[in-house]
């Protein structure tokens, strides 16, 4: 395997594990509510200990994948990179979150358990796409 795919599977496992430890935290400890009101909408304690950990953890994910995984990428303006990881990332956790209430309510699944087997997934989708996509190498 090529450098990049080690490197960026660190990076990825490094920002999973950091996810999945504040879904874990907001969730089991910090989120005392089972339900929570926005307007007119309930959402779940896990759905928002689910966009608390993505928020924290896009950027982290962008500067990492920059920095240590896609060093030869195409020398793009940091924002447009950033707004392509954010395109990338954003179809991840809508597959994600898809996925992980699926394995909720139809497995029947404990939503950490639910939660580690979806994010695996999703990253073999989100490997190719921020490869291809996102940071992209420059043709030569």
């Amino acid at each position: 395997m090529p450098f990049e795919v080690y490197a960026y599977l660190a990076v990825g496992a490094a920002n999973t594990v950091l996810n999945i430890a504040l879904f874990t935290l907001f969730y089991k400890v910090l989120l005392e509510q089972e339900v929570y009101q926005l307007f007119t909408y309930s959402f779940e304690s896990y759905t928002v200990a689910l966009i608390i950990a993505f928020v924290l953890t896009v950027p982290t994910g962008f500067w990492l994948s920059k920095k240590f995984a896609f060093t030869n990428a195409a020398k793009e303006q940091a924002s447009k990179q950033m707004t392509k990881y954010f395109l990338v990332v954003l179809q991840g956790v809508v597959s994600d979150y898809l996925l992980f209430k699926a394995l909720i309510i139809f497995v029947h699944l404990d939503p950490v358990v639910a939660k580690v087997l979806s994010t695996v997934i999703v990253l073999t989708v989100n490997y190719l796409l921020q490869k291809y996509f996102t940071f992209k190498t420059e043709k030569k």
